[in-house]
């Protein structure tokens, strides 16, 4: 009886301290840094965390040369891995001294990876569920494809993962090699009878075994995926070999770490080549698994005062960065002279931006412009057009917008528009389809199906932009771009603005001045840019003709009370910095510099400012729209029938009140700050409506508002990312088919052809 009780105590040991479960329990108490890591990667691919901009679908549905196949998810699989391996040397690191029994084992390192998985394996089949559930649902793939795409993410797992095993067996070293000794002289020392030992050496082995005490107790272990063992008894090695055997494997393992780190650094020096454009999601695995080896390379050398160090270094490149004026990187506006500052002084921005002869002269500009729509729209509605940020979904629907609007209405509608406003991704679209239509007009061969069009501007955005920011940008920024007389430096903003030009086949080298005459002779409307100073919150206007008619203040009031200077003209402010030589691209971007997915940019003021995404101030470009209006309003209201204000939004205009009681804990307590970015955009709607009820007080001409929603009524969000799934895509060329864009279509056409309503 008491033999079975033993036996079944014993099992319930090797249960119980099992190596793996142990290890878990090690994690959960002292491995926070990783825990992290693995959390943010649970909550990513399972939509948790950053649905609503399309996270999810990087892991679930990777791209890579604008396909999802065996390739993207095998590179997605191999860059899993490591990340993986990195989290597997992070851990021995850090925990092999808990398990003196592992300097016994042969290939020491292999075997603790063996056992430290079970956290990597619960990822792995959650990652391989999500992906069949996606790819099935969304996608609309059949199980075979299904399957050829998981069994390639798991080949590019193991791929990784061999070429880890191929230098860890060479360099891996355990307590027989280091010792020169077999096994059986340590078996034969355990052995020993201590009733013949002297005193002395009876003294000396209990000494020796409370130094090689381990702190957590290990009973089994996994030997292979297939073979279960006993942990072997350490109690007759001397702790100062043991000690020698991790030492020696830790320094192996950040010998692998640092040319892993070398590797990231030297794909980030070559990250122009198409090759290395490769998938978000693995781009996040690799931006993951750089800190987990920066962080355990500290660790291999300064042990427990790893985080005081680099809390130290931290403050330390701070204070530097702000004394010295090093560690600043910046990002540029390219074609703009950064050689002068130009003076950002409240009292400059104020009395001589704003000054009564430069107002005059563009308003006289304003006119002759308008006279020149008016040519060739005798007496017709003028239609201002407001597109909303909102990334590539918005990209995508204005486009699609725009191209039917034009083919119901025999190119009426887009001739007729006078001026684009808004922000992000609508901006970009709207341009793109008004570069299209220029480069038909200066070119009768020049032809571009509708098709075409719409996959160009849906192309992925974001998998050089993850690239660079996970090799090199961050870090490092040592690479140049020159633009005539001028040099940058490249970063991520830099390839954003090359991967649009290459997706578009638009905006090759194209400046701000090559749309002043075609702008001016109303051949294509007129857009206004509007990206926002982060430093004061500030407008910067942006456009190829004069519009200090935008910024005027009355030079009278600048003795007076600080007036509040708002908004900003972009080519008075920078007038001695070649402000006109600026590329589009760049007007582009800093009107869609979306928070840490792009830099934000740096202007040459002094003091410095940086700009970014239009939409903190104004997501739909009303405010720019009206003011336009209001400065020539009795032009307007006598040469054209009316104004057609037409809105093309990336969501619905209602939206449900939010019950600040409700939820969970955590909830409440970010409540207050959450909601303020949240809410941010009813408050441009409670705003614009606002400014369009006190349209009627000033101009007295007919003003419809037509406004074009994208159908995000249910519960599948589109995400508000530069990447957009298959399924994203028809759901967005669907929203047409709605019956409140139906409506607004036929009010539309009325309207044009003066037809009444």
């Amino acid at each position: 009886m008491k033999d079975k009780q033993a036996n079944i105590k014993d099992i319930l040991n090797r249960i119980i301290y099992f190596f793996p479960f142990q290890l878990l329990l090690l994690h959960f108490k002292r491995n926070h840094l990783l825990l992290i890591f693995w959390m943010l990667l649970f909550f990513y691919v399972t939509g948790v965390m950053g649905s609503s901009y399309g996270v999810s679908s990087l892991f679930l549905a990777p791209e890579y040369n604008g396909e999802i196949n065996f390739y993207s998810f095998a590179i997605l699989g191999f860059a899993m891995g490591g990340f993986i391996m990195a989290f597997h040397i992070y851990s021995y690191i850090m925990f092999s001294s808990e398990f003196l029994f592992l300097a016994t084992l042969t290939r020491p390192f292999l075997k603790f990876c063996i056992n430290n998985m079970l956290i990597p394996i619960a990822f792995v089949v959650t990652l391989i569920v999500e992906i069949y559930i996606f790819l099935s649902s969304e996608q609309l793939l059949s199980d075979y494809q299904i399957l050829i795409n998981i069994v390639a993410i798991i080949i590019g797992a193991l791929s990784f993962y061999l070429l880890s095993v191929l230098y860890f067996i060479r360099f891996n070293k355990n307590v027989f090699v280091i010792s020169g000794k077999t096994q059986d002289y340590f078996d034969k020392i355990l052995l020993i009878d201590e009733d013949q030992e002297s005193y002395f050496i009876k003294k000396q082995n209990i000494s020796e075994k409370l130094k090689n005490k381990s702190k957590w107790r290990i009973d089994s272990y996994m030997s292979n995926i297939f073979k279960l063992k006993l942990a072997r008894k350490t109690s007759h090695y001397k702790r100062e070999l043991l000690d020698k055997v991790f030492s020696q494997n830790h320094i192996n393992a950040s010998v692998f770490e640092i040319a892993l780190i070398v590797t990231f650094i030297v794909l980030g020096i070559f990250r122009e080549f198409p090759i290395l454009n490769i998938p978000a999601g693995a781009s996040i695995f690799l931006l993951f698994t750089f800190f987990v080896l920066i962080f355990s390379a500290f660790y291999s050398w300064f042990r427990t005062w790893t985080i005081t160090i680099l809390i130290a270094l931290i403050l330390s490149f701070n204070y530097i960065s702000i004394t010295y004026n090093v560690f600043k990187f910046h990002n540029y506006a390219y074609g703009l002279d950064y050689s002068n500052k130009a003076d950002y002084s409240y009292k400059e921005l104020l009395c001589e931006m704003n000054n009564i002869e430069q107002e005059d002269i563009s308003v006289k500009h304003g006119i002759k412009m308008l006279e020149n729509w008016k040519l060739k729209n005798q007496k017709s509605k003028m239609i201002f057009l407001n597109v909303s940020g909102g990334g590539l979904r918005s990209s995508l629907w204005t486009v699609n917008i725009l191209n039917y609007l034009d083919s119901i209405t025999e190119n009426k509608f887009f001739e007729q528009t006078q001026l684009i406003t808004g922000a992000s991704g609508g901006m970009i679209g709207a341009a793109y389809y008004r570069d299209l239509i220029l480069r038909k007009k200066q070119d009768s061969t020049f032809n571009i199906s509708s098709q075409e069009m719409k996959a160009n501007i849906s192309k992925d955005l974001l998998n050089q932009l993850a690239f660079s920011i996970a090799t090199t940008d961050m870090l490092i920024r040592f690479q140049k771009y020159y633009d005539g007389n001028y040099s940058y430096t490249k970063d991520r903003g830099w390839f954003f603005e090359k991967t649009l030009v290459d997706n578009l086949d638009a905006f090759h080298d194209s400046r701000l001045i090559d749309y002043y005459l075609p702008e001016f002779t109303s051949k294509i409307p007129m857009m206004i840019f509007s990206p926002g100073v982060v430093n004061d919150g500030r407008r910067i206007l942006i456009s190829s003709q004069p519009i200090s008619y935008m910024t005027h203040k009355d030079s009278t009031i600048c003795s007076s009370n600080y007036p509040s200077v708002e908004d900003i003209e972009f080519n008075e402010l920078f007038s001695d910095n070649d402000s006109y030589n600026v590329k589009m691209t760049s007007v582009l971007r800093m009107n869609a510099t979306f928070p840490y997915i792009l830099p934000m940019v740096s202007l040459p003021t002094n003091p410095p400012i940086e700009v970014m995404d239009a939409g903190m101030r104004d997501n739909f470009g009303f405010k720019t729209s009206i003011n336009f209006i209001k400065n020539f309003n009795s032009w307007i209201e006598k040469n054209s029938s009316g104004i057609i204000i037409v809105q093309i939004r990336d969501k619905q205009k209602f939206f449900e009140i939010n019950n600040p009681n409700s939820g969970t804990l955590m909830t409440r307590l970010f409540s207050p700050l959450t909601n303020i970015y949240g809410n941010l955009f009813k408050v441009h709607d409670y705003q614009n409506d606002e400014i369009l009820n006190s349209v009627s007080d000033w101009y007295k001409g007919e003003v419809d508002v037509v406004t074009f929603y994208m159908d995000q009524s249910n519960d599948e969000k589109i995400s508000m990312s530069w990447h957009l799934t298959n399924k994203d895509k028809r759901r967005i060329y669907q929203s047409i088919n709605s019956d409140d864009n139906q409506l607004a279509i036929d009010e539309i056409y009325k309207l044009i052809n003066n037809e009444k309503k």
